[in-house]
């Protein structure tokens, strides 16, 4: 029982898998086009509220600028959860993970592009 409960508490379980440890290397895009796929999914379910291309003049929409301080697996409860009390819904049930991690690709690229992380600062 104490090992089985070490392995758990270390994260060796198969099957508990957590968003977290996937969300963690989405910023690295580990498959051909996840930018330019999440690139395309942005502005076809994001860019009503975060602007075509990221590029909303709001602060608080604007997500290259406001997620440059917070790490992957922000992104991955925040986009599944959704904000209800900002507006935003729940995106669980609508966006598979990989899809998540291809937006997460996209919008990383954006910090770069924009200057907001140095090109060879490790991902988040």
């Amino acid at each position: 029982m104490r090992l089985v409960l070490a392995l758990l508490a270390a994260g060796a379980c198969p099957f508990a898998w957590s968003g977290t440890a996937f969300a963690q290397s989405a910023s690295q895009p580990s498959q051909p086009g996840a930018i330019e796929r999440g690139h395309h999914l942005f502005n076809s379910q994001c860019a009503h509220c975060h602007g075509e291309d990221a590029s909303a003049e709001d602060d608080y929409y604007n997500l290259p600028q406001l997620l440059i301080d917070k790490n992957d697996a922000f992104f991955f409860a925040t986009v599944n959860k959704g904000l209800p009390e900002k507006g935003m819904p729940p995106w669980k049930d609508v966006l598979k993970p990989r899809q998540i991690a291809d937006l997460l690709a996209y919008i990383r690229s954006l910090e770069r592009e924009q200057g907001l992380i140095d090109n060879q600062a490790p991902a988040h």
